[in-house]
């Protein structure tokens, strides 16, 4: 059960979630610190608010935690999470306990992120472990025979299903802890931990999905299935799009209907800046009562926004036809290295997880640079504000 007060709608948080999704597409170790400085301070205040609205309300010692639980003021936890957080609270580390971080903690995680991100709601996701492989099968090919069995089925059913190893793919998360919340106790410490972890592993893993190069990680939508080069997938090659009109959009879905592919609702993915910019002013209308109201694409596809999706790009296809199998195993350890985040403790937590497409040409990746779009205003750059000494302030002269 995720948290239902945290106000992650808020102009700020929303901002900070999309800097930390630029961070992590990048390997600028000081623009992930300050991506993650902003995300964690943003966290701690909405849980702090959170803390000091459940003391109010219950001043009176009555800490009923299965009402709290139904109010989604807390996580209820199970006797397994209840004795991590315990001794994590105890010893002050989430880090070289006696327990391992409880596999429930990321079921549940996964569930989250199934149920609040779109685009990770309509892939394939699929429970697995370390230690196995896992088959699936391309709804491309041919996997039932009428009549005598084919003389090739060794080889055709060889085509038809493939395996995904998942134990050298690795997650590797922060956890950025803010000094003093063992103090809070283990229902508002993991409260705090899953919704981090939850926001965080949202963040890496539509990046994967949309773009991951298969090295080490999943390979993404916008990658093609062959011609890797040290272990790094090739981008695909995208179709170029002027227009939103009906005769463009039909050709990609001819593609996929060539390739067998169109199997299911086809989304269209995009980025938020790309979709306000470039689609909105093409899908948005005045009807004769003089009411504002927006129509589909001529094509139908269901639109996606997510910032994994490259500015001025946009990925067509079924969702379904992506796989993501992911583990309940999980690794933290405590992070000691030049990345530090004042007044928080920061943890590295490490997960299992593939995923790919189930065929090479599930998805198409279209060019929309050249769609006469919105003015989109300049953005101002950091900000310098002075720090104010509000206890000892210097008097006007």
């Amino acid at each position: 059960m995720s948290l239902k007060n945290l106000d992650f709608t808020s102009p700020s948080m929303e901002e900070a979630r999309a800097q930390l999704f630029n961070a992590l597409r990048t390997d600028d170790e000081v623009a992930q610190k300050e991506a993650m400085d902003v995300f964690a301070k943003g966290l701690e205040k909405s849980v702090n608010d959170q803390v000091k609205a459940a003391a109010l309300q219950y001043q009176d010692g009555i800490q009923d935690e299965a009402i709290l639980a139904e109010r989604g003021l807390r996580r209820k936890l199970t006797s397994g999470e209840r004795k991590f957080f315990a001794e994590a609270v105890e010893k002050q580390t989430i880090s070289g306990l006696s327990k391992q971080f409880p596999e429930t903690i990321i079921e549940d995680i996964y569930n989250n992120l199934v149920e609040t991100h779109p685009l990770i709601s309509l892939v394939d996701v699929q429970h697995g472990t370390v230690k196995t492989k896992f088959i699936y099968g391309d709804a491309t090919k041919k996997r039932a025979f009428w009549g005598k069995i084919p003389a090739d089925i060794k080889q055709i059913l060889l085509d038809s299903f493939k395996e995904l190893d998942i134990s050298a793919s690795k997650l590797s998360g922060f956890i950025a802890l803010p000094k003093g919340y063992f103090e809070l106790g283990p229902s508002w410490l993991a409260n705090y931990v899953v919704t981090f972890l939850q926001e965080v592993m949202a963040a890496a893993l539509e990046e994967a999905i949309v773009n991951g190069d298969g090295q080490n990680k999943p390979l993404g939508m916008m990658r093609k299935l062959s011609g890797d080069s040290g272990g790094v997938y090739p981008a695909k090659e995208k179709v170029t799009m002027g227009d939103l009109k009906p005769k463009t959009l039909a050709g990609i879905r001819a593609a996929l209907a060539k390739a067998k592919t169109d199997n299911g609702i086809v989304s269209a993915l995009a980025n938020p800046l790309t979709y306000w910019s470039k689609l909105f002013p093409g899908l948005a209308y005045q009807t004769q009562a003089g009411v504002w109201v927006t129509t589909q694409l001529p094509t139908g596809e269901q639109i996606i926004t997510t910032h994994a999706v490259p500015e001025n790009d946009m990925v067509f296809g079924v969702l379904k036809n992506y796989l993501l199998v992911v583990a309940a195993d999980v690794e933290i350890t405590e992070y000691k290295e030049t990345l530090a985040i004042e007044d928080m403790d920061l943890y590295v937590a490490k997960f299992f997880g593939k995923g790919i497409p189930k065929n090479e040409n599930a998805f198409f990746v279209a060019d929309v640079t050249t769609i006469e779009g919105a003015t989109v205003p300049e953005l101002e750059g950091n900000p310098a504000i002075k720090p104010e000494d509000t206890i000892n302030p210097t008097p006007e002269l």
